[in-house]
């Protein structure tokens, strides 16, 4: 049985618990600062948002503002619907998910990719997010300015993980997950994406299939890594919605200009 624990950040989490390492460091150099961190095994999960700089160039700046709050309403309702995640940063363009049995959950890798699932099964406005996963040992700590410090988490699978999702197989995909083969194990494609259960108003309880495919393994090389064997769980299935979420960026924007409530740069 999954169990709910209170805390909802990094910041949350290191507030919470007995500490692997508390100490103060003065080095000749840098100077004086804290260490407070806890080092687990965690999964993560990587969200980025696509092709967030060509957005960028597209989108005017309060439009790109638009669709990225309107990107993390979204991932918010992924959140609430997997609750045994820690959300970890907004990075610029990416969201960054950790999911542990420290935080609850039985099986990490199970709850990361079915909550990757989950985005690519309700991808209603085409976000089409590059989703990587990777497991390993990680170290949540304090860092930041002597004005601020702030929770985060580093360590090899929060890079693995960025750079899956960079690394997707060609094609028309709706949705890819990208993650080390070694991670599916001896998984089935039916135990880790079970057929979704729904009652029709006419047919009664019906069984949808999952739509998705599981992709063999296939070698890439990483700067820095070496060679790595990935997998991909691909959906293939697109949606076809009234509009996507970059055009109703420019449509809100459109409508706060003509309501007056645009002032202009000064």
């Amino acid at each position: 049985m999954k169990t709910p624990y209170s805390f909802n950040t990094i910041t949350d989490f290191l507030l919470s618990q007995p500490l692997t390492v508390d100490v103060e460091i003065d080095d000749q150099s840098a100077g004086c600062f804290p260490l407070k961190c806890v080092e687990f095994d965690a999964t993560v999960l990587y969200v980025g948002v696509h092709d967030f700089s060509r957005l960028s160039l597209e989108l005017s700046p309060p439009e790109i503002l638009i669709y990225l709050n309107m990107f993390l309403v979204w991932m918010r309702e992924a959140v609430d619907h997997e609750r045994i995640c820690v959300v970890e940063r907004f990075l610029d363009s990416a969201i960054v998910l950790l999911f542990s049995k420290r935080f609850g959950s039985e099986d990490p890798f199970l709850d990361a990719i079915r909550t990757a699932r989950w985005l690519g099964d309700n991808d209603e406005l085409l976000f089409s997010p590059d989703m990587g996963i990777a497991s390993g040992r990680v170290v949540a700590g304090f860092a930041g300015t002597p004005k601020e410090f702030t929770g985060s988490v580093f360590g090899r699978p929060v890079l693995m993980a960025a750079a899956c999702s960079r690394m997707k197989p060609p094609g028309e995909m709706a949705s890819c997950i990208t993650f080390p083969a070694e991670e599916w194990r001896n998984r089935s494609l039916m135990e880790v994406f079970p057929a979704i259960e729904f009652d029709h108003p006419e047919q009664g309880k019906v069984r949808q299939p999952p739509t998705w495919k599981l992709g063999v393994p296939r070698p890439v090389d990483f700067p820095g890594l070496g060679k790595t064997e990935l997998r991909d769980v691909a959906n293939f299935v697109h949606w076809m919605p009234k509009a996507a979420a970059r055009e109703k960026a420019r449509e809100w924007f459109a409508m706060i200009r003509a309501k007056g409530f645009y002032k202009g740069s000064v």
